[in-house]
């Protein structure tokens, strides 16, 4: 199922006019350990949702809330690296954190959170929060809309695909 909606997105994405010649989702990494957290050397299981989405693709530019990170872009993120995309998605995660006073980033030890998403033209993003007793991460996301909450990525993705922007009419505060 959710490896049909991804690429389900992949499909609706690439049918857009693409005047600037955007590269389409790179071919998936070999999967090792597993999902890097914000906190080097932090690493969390594949889940059977997550392990669909990074065996079907590795970095996708443009992409839905910005580039989808491969895990080797995720575990870029907390080390030194010439990548100049990386590199600027850094600053922006920077920015949420300082910036941000009830972001996932601001709100969750990092070792609860994973970069899923992030753009360097802007402030959309996606963040998996790992969850105790949860099978799946929930996905928080950031756009123009504010933010969302989707209890998993599956659901994110059918909200994506039916263009349901509902979720970030929900408030998670009192």
């Amino acid at each position: 199922m959710t490896h049909m909606k991804i690429q389900a997105v992949i499909a609706k994405i690439m049918a857009y006019p693409n005047p600037m010649g955007f590269p389409g989702p790179a071919k998936p990494e070999v999967l090792m350990v597993g999902i890097p957290t914000l906190e080097k050397g932090v690493f969390r299981d594949f889940t059977p949702m997550l392990r669909k989405r990074f065996e079907i693709c590795g970095r996708w530019q443009y992409a839905t809330h910005g580039t989808w990170l491969s895990i080797g872009d995720m575990e870029g993120l907390l080390s030194d690296t010439n990548d100049s995309l990386i590199n600027s998605l850094k600053t922006q995660i920077e920015a949420l954190k300082d910036g941000w006073p009830d972001h996932a980033c601001s709100l969750f030890r990092p070792e609860r959170l994973s970069v899923f998403s992030c753009s360097d033209l802007g402030n959309d993003s996606i963040f998996l929060l790992w969850l105790d007793l949860e099978d799946e991460p929930e996905l928080w996301v950031y756009d123009s809309n504010g933010e969302s909450r989707y209890k998993n990525l599956d659901e994110y993705l059918s909200a994506y695909l039916a263009d349901d922007l509902s979720a970030s009419t929900k408030s998670w505060r009192a």
